[in-house]
């Protein structure tokens, strides 16, 4: 009896780990990538409702985004991390990275902080719009 009882036992945790792994496996794949028109390299037009100059940035500033992850400029700095998407239409910049250059771009704390709250976008006429919950706060077109 004690033999059957532990055969048993095993036999549960052998397919309770098998059907774990399977559920780990699923989920992952549910995390979403962007989507393919996003994945592309975008430059920075408009911000906080007015358009953007190099008297602003030193370089206008430009994002190219890839199935999850984004590198770019900020027009002076380096800046990285990852992309989430929580459906169409919903994409957050994470893990934000940004180089300490000493730079003379105005504008770059308000384009890296605007970036840290999007959570929304709309692509029309090949230009990327960006938001977060106040609205619209960014425009690029294709780079």
């Amino acid at each position: 009896m004690k033999r059957i009882l532990m055969l048993f036992i095993a036999v549960s945790l052998t397919y309770s780990c098998k059907s774990s792994k399977e559920v780990n496996s699923t989920a992952s794949t549910t995390e979403k990538s962007i989507e393919k028109k996003l994945q592309q390299t975008w430059v920075l037009e408009n911000l906080n409702g007015k358009i953007v100059t190099e008297k602003d940035f030193s370089t206008l500033p430009k994002i190219t985004m890839n199935a999850s992850t984004f590198s770019g400029s900020t027009g002076c700095n380096a800046i990285k991390g990852n992309l989430l998407s929580k459906g169409e239409g919903q994409v957050q910049f994470t893990n934000l990275t940004l180089e300490t250059k000493k730079c003379d771009a105005k504008k770059e704390s308000e384009f890296v902080q605007l970036l840290r709250t999007n959570s929304g976008y709309s692509i029309e006429n090949n230009k990327l719009y960006l938001s977060n919950q106040f609205g619209l706060t960014m425009s690029f077109k294709k780079g």
